[in-house]
């Protein structure tokens, strides 16, 4: 869905954590002072996580507990946050989403945490006892219930949060994926503008929409992982680890294909070419030296 923005009213981004979001948010935010950009998190990510009182002051800020502490009058709002508490803070916003095909942004996810040195996770922790799991196989990490808010069909996850059928510290279960993924394909209604990572005319849709060009980057990439946390990425992939990538991706792939049999030509085709790019990357990235 495409409506055309106004000048006067504010722009709320659903980022969707690895769906290219960091690079379209540095797009989004050229042209607009500092104190116009509202960023950062709300809970819905963090699951049963209750430590933010002993956050670091570099990231406790930009980790909301409400919407009602969520910064008001900015032009642009764009974070880790879901669509409610975006909708609570900026009724009267355009919303925007980019869907990821769900298996790479699951893979993506995996390898980002796991490039974290210790000193990147410095600052984050006691969260960082949870991001360092990353470390371990990725059947492991897939497999933790901890980590669900986080690899559990996220982006149903933010499209619905909070929801009592959605748990904080365990995965969906299969019994309640109809209903869940009915709100969820209706909530999709809400976006102004909904596109796919994988729509070759992805930014050129966006800027259609914003009526103004925009700059392009690369940001926030995995670019390189610590020797001692390579693996061979086959021997990560297993079959019990194939099968928990389709299972914590089911719901999300559904909406995915939702999105890009409207926007992507053959999008079978190009959800196939996406995922073979993606495990030649990060095999290569893993790859030990």
């Amino acid at each position: 869905m495409i409506s055309n923005l106004t000048n006067t009213q504010p722009l709320a981004f659903m980022h969707v954590p690895k769906t290219s979001g960091t690079s379209i948010m540095a797009a989004l935010a050229a042209g607009h002072e500092p104190t116009a950009m509202v960023g950062g998190f709300d809970h819905s990510l963090f699951g049963t996580f209750e430590d933010f009182d002993e956050l670091s002051e570099q990231v406790a800020p930009f980790i909301y507990a409400s919407s009602g502490v969520v910064p008001r009058g900015a032009a642009v709002i764009a974070g880790h946050m879901a669509l409610s508490t975006l909708r609570q803070t900026y009724p009267e916003a355009r919303f925007m989403t980019i869907l990821r095909e769900p298996i790479c942004r699951l893979l993506s996810h995996w390898m980002f945490w796991r490039q974290l040195t210790d000193g990147d996770l410095a600052v984050w922790w006691p969260w960082s006892e949870r991001v360092s799991l990353a470390r371990q196989p990725l059947e492991s990490f897939i497999s933790n219930p901890i980590l669900a808010c986080q690899t559990d069909n996220l982006t149903l996850r933010m499209l619905l949060w909070p929801h009592p059928l959605i748990p904080r510290g365990d995965f969906i279960r299969p019994a309640d994926d109809r209903v869940l993924l009915a709100e969820a394909t209706r909530r999709l209604m809400i976006f102004d503008f909904l596109d796919c990572v994988e729509n070759p005319d992805l930014w050129g849709r966006i800027e259609t929409w914003l009526q103004r060009p925009l700059t392009r980057a690369n940001l926030n990439e995995t670019s390189a992982i610590p020797p001692a946390y390579r693996s061979p990425l086959h021997s990560e992939l297993t079959p019990a680890a194939r099968q928990l990538l389709r299972e914590r991706s089911r719901l999300d792939l559904r909406l995915w294909q939702s999105v890009a049999r409207d926007k992507i030509a053959a999008f079978p085709r190009v959800r196939k070419t996406a995922i073979r790019r993606c495990v030649r990357r990060y095999a290569e990235l893993m790859r030990p030296d």
